[in-house]
């Protein structure tokens, strides 16, 4: 679990960092590439996970021939609690079929959600700062599936 996190952060200074709207391929396997392209597009995030009035950092979405990954980082000026119960309650509704799970510190919230079958994901973390929380959002689904999510 360290080496998601690890991987969470990483593609959150990423995110942050580049400010390129251009399409990316890169090599993912040894006869696969994956696509990558910035966006400030909300659209695949559902709607019950966009926290009201949060900044858009960045956002992207990774794609190889199974899987779509979007990637979403958001700030926000709101206390840390007040965004942790936003998410709570957007993971407690997810009631069709998906494994929900959390795990927390004073300054960090991790969230998962997973259909049991390896066809969608979606994990929340939540990261306390000196004013605001920032929130990185990672959505996985196999393609052609629609969100069940």
């Amino acid at each position: 679990m360290a080496w998601f996190r690890f991987s969470l952060v990483f593609l959150a200074l990423v995110l942050i960092g580049c400010g390129s709207r251009e399409k990316k391929e890169v090599q993912v396997g040894s006869d696969s590439y994956g696509h990558s392209e910035m966006s400030d597009d909300l659209s695949g995030l559902p709607e019950a996970f966009r926290y009201p009035d949060a900044e858009l950092v960045g956002a992207n979405e990774d794609s190889t021939p199974r899987y779509v990954s979007r990637n979403f980082v958001l700030r926000t000026q709101d206390s840390f609690p007040q965004v942790f119960r936003f998410y709570k309650k957007g993971f407690d509704g997810l009631l069709n079929g998906f494994e929900v799970g959390c795990s927390y510190s004073d300054d960090e919230v991790t969230f998962t959600a997973d259909d049991g079958e390896g066809n969608e994901s979606l994990m929340c973390v939540l990261v306390r700062e000196k004013e605001g929380t920032l929130i990185v959002i990672v959505h996985r689904q196999e393609r052609h599936r629609g969100i069940s999510i």
